[in-house]
């Protein structure tokens, strides 16, 4: 069995981010930099400015990395209370998504940003999660040098929130997580599975990026309203 959770920097990564933009743009203005459209304004590399950007990403990376671990201790405290035993645990697997570091490739020292993606070097697991109806997979990296190893962070939006609230209903929600313990409400009609592509085609297409070692599939979901 495995326990599974998603938790990023909480939206102090998202404050920390619109700093950052606001003074890339105030410097663009300064030093007359022409651009097609405010929201390209960028740090120059070396800056002051460059650097306390990037000193402030990772520490909001580091502490979405400490957020999930403390999340998981919680989460293992719960199932082994509600099972009155306790959980053994053989392998714990904590993989960044959406994020910046500063890597090798081909040669050459550059900033890789994986949106909507995680690492996947030569042995690197990793966690690819489809919807909270359907199947979520461990994974080990391949190393593919084209994706500057890389592989998707999961099954990826096909429809947004709004939109999914007035495509589908509650009916249809329960339909598509018959089977699979939830909270039935209104809250979570944007995130009817049917929302989400294919995660069997996201998988089949990284293919060349990573192994699966493990198939989930959902007993119990869990998501805040």
């Amino acid at each position: 069995m495995w326990l599974f959770l998603h938790s990023g920097s909480r939206g102090v990564g998202n404050k920390i981010a619109q700093h950052h933009i606001r003074v890339a743009a105030e410097l663009c203005a300064k030093w007359w930099i022409d651009l097609p459209d405010r929201d390209l304004a960028y740090l120059v590399e070396g800056t002051p400015e460059f650097w306390a950007y990037v000193r402030e990403l990772r520490w909001a990376q580091e502490f979405a990395r400490l957020n999930r671990e403390e999340m998981m201790d919680r989460v293992v405290t719960a199932v082994a209370e509600h099972m009155g035993e306790d959980v053994v645990e053989a392998e714990r697997v904590n993989c960044h998504h959406n994020f910046t570091e500063q890597e090798t490739h081909f040669g050459k020292s550059v900033w890789v940003s994986r949106k909507g993606a995680i690492r996947a070097r030569a042995g690197d697991p990793g966690l690819i999660p489809g919807s909270m109806g359907t199947a979520s997979y461990v994974v080990v990296g391949k190393g593919d040098p084209l994706s500057l190893c890389s592989s998707p962070h999961g099954a990826g939006r096909e429809h947004s929130r709004t939109a999914a609230r007035k495509l589908f209903t509650r009916d249809q929600l329960r339909e598509s997580m018959a089977g699979i313990e939830y909270r039935d409400t209104d809250a979570f009609l944007d995130e009817i599975p049917a929302a989400y592509k294919d995660i069997d085609r996201v998988m089949a297409d990284a293919a060349d990026l990573v192994e699966v070692r493990h198939v989930l599939h959902q007993l119990v979901n869990v998501k805040g309203d």
